[in-house]
């Protein structure tokens, strides 16, 4: 059973959580959530947060379908930051001539391998993100 109000040990009294309604910092916003708050605004993505707790109407359900899309596309990115340091340093060691040259030329085709899928992720998840959002402005035309 979930706890939505947690009992505090200090006082012995419950807590209530306020949902987050502020939008998260621009500088610390990944490209899916700079997406959504570029292309709804501070109001417009305060009122996506407010939406989600909706669960039972299909404008909550298409709202937490965005966040999820956009945290997808902030996980894809991170996750292409890594493989593309990780290409750029073997790419580098083969190079520089540091260690076996077989194994570095082995790394450097993994590496650029595993890169290039997750590029290819990461701009598909752009496009899905893009699609849901357009879906989600088309419905709040309807509201």
């Amino acid at each position: 059973m979930a706890m939505n109000n947690p009992t505090s040990r200090l006082r012995g009294n419950t807590k209530t959580s306020a949902p987050h309604t502020s939008p998260p910092p621009s500088n610390l916003a990944g490209p899916g959530e700079a997406t959504l708050l570029t292309t709804l605004g501070d109001d417009g993505y305060i009122a996506l947060r407010r939406n989600r707790q909706a669960t039972h109407t299909a404008l909550g359900t298409l709202a937490q379908l965005l966040s999820d899309t956009a945290r997808e596309a902030d996980h894809i990115h991170t996750t292409l930051r890594r493989y593309a340091t990780s290409a750029r340093d073997h790419l580098n060691d083969a190079l520089t001539h540091q260690g076996p040259p077989h194994a570095d030329a082995t790394a450097v085709l993994y590496s650029s391998r595993a890169t290039e899928l997750h590029a290819a992720r990461y701009a598909q998840q752009m496009h899905q993100l893009d699609l849901v959002l357009d879906a989600y402005q088309t419905a709040l035309l309807a509201v």
